[in-house]
This record gives C-alpha cells, sequence and structure tokens, in this order.
C-alpha cells in the first residue's frame, strides 16, 4: 500500500515537472553556459604546442560546466517545492491524505531525476561544442569522459535533492532562491577562506567538508589527475576547489549526500509542523 503511494506521489511529481515550463527555463541557460566555456576549453587544447600529446582541456572544462550545473539544479529544487507553498498547491496535496514526509521524499527524488538530467544534458552539449572547438584533437579518454558526466550528474542530482529540501524548510520561493545563490556564489567562498586562513590545520580541513566545495572536489578529482598526474592531481583539486586535504571523490560524493539528508531530515521536521491552511 505505501509503495502503491510512493508511486502515485512520484507521477504526480513527473506530471508537475511536465507541464511546467520550470525544468528548461533553468536547463537553457546551463546548456549556453556548456556551449560557451567547453568551446574555449577546446580552442585552449589546440592552442597548446603539440609535444607529442596535448593535454585534455575539455576534461576540465566539462568538470567546471558540470560543477556550475549543480548550481541550476539546487534553483530547481529550491523553486519546485517552495513554489507550492507560495501558491498554497501543497495544501490540496497534504489534504489528499499522504503523510508530509511522503510528498517530499517524492519532491526530493523527482527533484533529483531532474537534476541528473541537466548534468547529462551539459556534458552531452559540453563535448560537442569540445569537439567543434578543437577540431578533433587531444580528446579525452572515453572512461574518463563517462566517469566525469556520471559523477557530475550525482552532483547535480543530489543538489536538487537537497534544494528541494531546502524549499520546504525556507516555505518562501524568493528567499529560497536568493539564500542558495548567495550561499553557493559568494557566501562558501568567504567561509572556505576564513577556514583555510586559520592557524589550526584542523579548521582548514573542514573547508572539504562544506556542501558546495564537497560537489566541486567530486566533480574536479578525476580531471585533476588526468591533467596533473596521480602525483600533484589532488593539490591541484585544492586550488580549483579551493579547500585543504580533500578527499577523493567518492568521499566528497559521500560528504555531499550527508548534507542532502541532513537538510531532508530538517525539512521532515519543520514540514511537518507548518500551518499551510
Amino acid at each position: 500500500m505505501a509503495g502503491g503511494l510512493m508511486g502515485r506521489l512520484l507521477r504526480a511529481e513527473l506530471r508537475k515537472v511536465s507541464s511546467t515550463k520550470l525544468w528548461w527555463g533553468l536547463l537553457v541557460p546551463a546548456v549556453v553556459l556548456s556551449i560557451i566555456i567547453n568551446v574555449f576549453g577546446g580552442l585552449f587544447t589546440a592552442a597548446i604546442p603539440d609535444d607529442g600529446g596535448r593535454l585534455p582541456l575539455l576534461l576540465g572544462s566539462l568538470a567546471y560546466t558540470l560543477g556550475l550545473t549543480a548550481v541550476f539544479a539546487a534553483c530547481y529544487g529550491v523553486v519546485a517545492t517552495a513554489g507550492e507553498f507560495r501558491h498554497r498547491t501543497i495544501t490540496t496535496t497534504y489534504l489528499l491524505g499522504p503523510r508530509r514526509w511522503q510528498v517530499q521524499l517524492a519532491a526530493m527524488g523527482v527533484s533529483a531525476v531532474v537534476g541528473a538530467g541537466y548534468g547529462a544534458v551539459v556534458a552531452l552539449v559540453g563535448v560537442l561544442a569540445g569537439v567543434a572547438g578543437q577540431a578533433g584533437s587531444a580528446f579525452p579518454s572515453v572512461g574518463a569522459l563517462v566517469a566525469v558526466t556520471a559523477i557530475g550528474m550525482v552532483v547535480s542530482a543530489l543538489w536538487a535533492a537537497l534544494g528541494a529540501a531546502l524549499g520546504v524548510v525556507v516555505g518562501n520561493q524568493v528567499g529560497g532562491l536568493v539564500g542558495v545563490l548567495v550561499y553557493l556564489l559568494l557566501g562558501e567562498l568567504l567561509i572556505s577562506a576564513l577556514l583555510n586562513s586559520a592557524a589550526s590545520v584542523t579548521l582548514q580541513r573542514l573547508t572539504s567538508y562544506l556542501p558546495g566545495n564537497a560537489g566541486d572536489i567530486a566533480i574536479y578529482d578525476i580531471p585533476a589527475r588526468v591533467l596533473a598526474g596521480p602525483q600533484i592531481g589532488s593539490r591541484l583539486v585544492e586550488t580549483l576547489a579551493g579547500v585543504t586535504a580533500p578527499p577523493p571523490w567518492w568521499g566528497a560524493l559521500l560528504v555531499l549526500a550527508v548534507w542532502t539528508a541532513a537538510v531532508g531530515a530538517t525539512g521532515w521536521v519543520v514540514g511537518s509542523r507548518r500551518d499551510v491552511t
């Protein structure tokens, strides 16, 4: 019975996605950025003198694009759930009988699917743009491309789910959207700078466990090791993500998953007590 209810809730959430313009409204700018960034990434690769093997910089530009895509995915999740509170459509959903945590879980799950889709589309477009920009030279290995794309999809999915849970916590569309953008684009940079400037090594290492940094570490880990080699790849990740002593990509994904679960639990507590009448 519970499984049947969750199935109906998931289908309802999917109908909401297909019946609104939100999902592609945020996907379009992400695709445009992917084209611009990866065309120039390919051009930079082609400009490097051929000394017997050019660096596949397309791998780095693709990783950077996927990091930006995660921001769009987070915005989607926030707007998708907070918008329900703004327009009071969540009241009708709650009156249909499902428990609030089930509604939130379905919203997070579908948002994760949308976020993963963002990552897949952006990666495909980015690879095509990179190939056009570099005229087919210094193309990364298929294994590395697939790995970076898969990790980027997981990061975008987690951020979309986290955003959906955050939308439930905040309950305000504008406030949630501004909050997540300010935090990801500015707030975490300031927090990381403060922690990195601390005298304590322990405090410096905390930078790797902030949610935005964890996603960047996961995405940059493989490209950094391919471009800089296994010996100094970790140092390159530190530079790109602005962190100290980063974990491997799978550890960073686990950190982001824990943050997503924590925000989801907060949404469950806050959402179950909110008056939506």
